[in-house]
């Protein structure tokens, strides 16, 4: 029994591991496919992508019909790619610590791309650094990736 407790444990954190690892790998992907996006539009998907100013949840659609697009959607739709890739726990938003999906903030021009790793300790300071300080404690984000 002790023997099977200590490889569920050990099994855990390596897969624990892993979908950090996909994250992170992920982000790059999503920075890789922004920089192009900005190349041939200007901006780094901010103009009508998400809440309208480039922030927000990646596949979040903020007013329904209306001009808005999700992020993923606006990049897609420029055809750099047929899917951006998303958080391996397979969550397109979501509230609390415990929340994996990605997300993306645009701070008057400086661009930041959020995730939340299991392996890496949360703090109320993860994201002071951006123009979202309090989405580490809102959503558990303590990854952040500065796109330019």
């Amino acid at each position: 029994a002790i023997l099977a407790a200590i490889t569920i444990v050990a099994y855990n954190g390596i897969q624990q591991r892993s979908r950090d690892s996909i994250r992170k790998s992920d982000l790059m992907t999503i920075k890789k496919l922004l920089k192009l996006y900005e190349t041939d539009k200007g901006d780094l998907a901010n103009a009508n992508c998400g809440n309208g100013t480039g922030s927000g949840w990646m596949t979040s659609d903020y007013d329904g019909a209306g001009p808005y697009l999700p992020i993923n959607t606006c990049i897609t739709n420029a055809g750099y790619t047929s899917k951006v890739p998303l958080d391996p726990a397979g969550t397109g938003s979501c509230s609390g610590l415990t929340c994996h999906a990605y997300m993306k903030a645009n701070c008057s021009g400086t661009v930041y791309l959020f995730a939340n790793l299991e392996t890496l300790p949360h703090t109320s300071t993860d994201t002071d650094g951006t123009c979202y300080s309090t989405w580490d404690t809102a959503y558990g984000m303590n990854y952040v990736l500065q796109v330019n």
